[in-house]
């Protein structure tokens, strides 16, 4: 785990840098990812929607990384999908 302050900087130098994945690896991200997980009750934001339940296994960033990074810590500009694959799927609907 990455133990440092977040900020747009530091996630813009490491895009520019090819190393976006290290924010994932940040104290900041896991604190955001889990209080959305646990705010969407560990469910799938989108089968919930549709009066179905699927587990959340993973948290998406709806305006990506790479496009916003000014929003990396946003709860609001995160979603609970299924998982990427079902989250892809429902974007082809």
């Amino acid at each position: 785990m990455i133990k440092r302050k977040v900020t747009t900087d530091w996630i813009i130098s490491q895009i520019r840098e090819g190393k976006a994945y290290r924010f994932y690896l940040t104290a900041d991200w896991k604190k955001v990812r889990d209080a959305k997980k646990a705010k969407e009750h560990y469910e799938c934001e989108r089968c919930r929607a549709v009066g179905k339940y699927s587990p959340c296994e993973a948290v998406h960033h709806k305006l990506h990384l790479k496009v916003r990074p000014d929003l990396a810590l946003d709860i609001n500009n995160l979603e609970c999908p299924v998982s990427y694959t079902h989250l892809r799927a429902h974007e082809t609907l």
